[in-house]
């Protein structure tokens, strides 16, 4: 079974409370942190995968918890390389919003050759953690491409190709 979202939110709580208990001074100012909302993270066949959930501080997303559907804590992180750039550091845990990526996506859908896009999808290209915006582009009403966009860089490759994970 799949945890839900409130699930997900009480077990990265208590991954942060044994972080805590570790006294690590990476993770010092969550003390103070609170968790937001988490968001599914689909495959790019957009089945759900996992969830990942905020730590913010300072009305910033100082950093995550990747909490597996099995329930099972999948990695930790921050968005801040010394502690006292908390400043510095994204207002959403997608780096990006769908209305961004969708924004940033725009040039590359040829409406002018039939191709509709769809609504992005947050997603896992390939290991948990190498996530995207996933825009499905289609053509006379088939998938036709995926264009995955980041808040680094955007790439694409044929619709329906899932990413050879032996490649990486």
């Amino acid at each position: 079974m799949f945890v839900t979202s409130d699930q997900a939110l009480e077990i990265a709580r208590a991954e942060i409370r044994q972080t805590e208990i570790q006294r690590d001074p990476t993770f010092a100012p969550w003390s103070d942190a609170s968790l937001g909302q988490p968001v599914i993270v689909k495959d790019v066949f957009k089945n759900p995968s996992y969830w990942i959930v905020p730590v913010l501080i300072q009305e910033r997303v100082a950093g995550f918890v990747r909490v597996l559907g099995t329930g099972k804590v999948a990695g930790i992180g921050t968005f801040y390389g010394d502690p006292k750039q908390i400043r510095a550091c994204p207002t959403t845990v997608t780096g990006i919003d769908a209305v961004e990526a969708n924004c940033l996506a725009k040039e590359r859908v040829h409406h002018e050759q039939g191709e509709i896009a769809s609504d992005p999808v947050f997603v896992h290209d390939g290991p948990p953690g190498r996530e995207a915006w996933l825009i499905e582009v289609f053509k006379q009403g088939r998938p036709y491409r995926w264009i995955f966009v980041t808040p680094a860089f955007i790439y694409e490759r044929q619709a329906g190709e899932p990413l050879d994970e032996a490649l990486e």
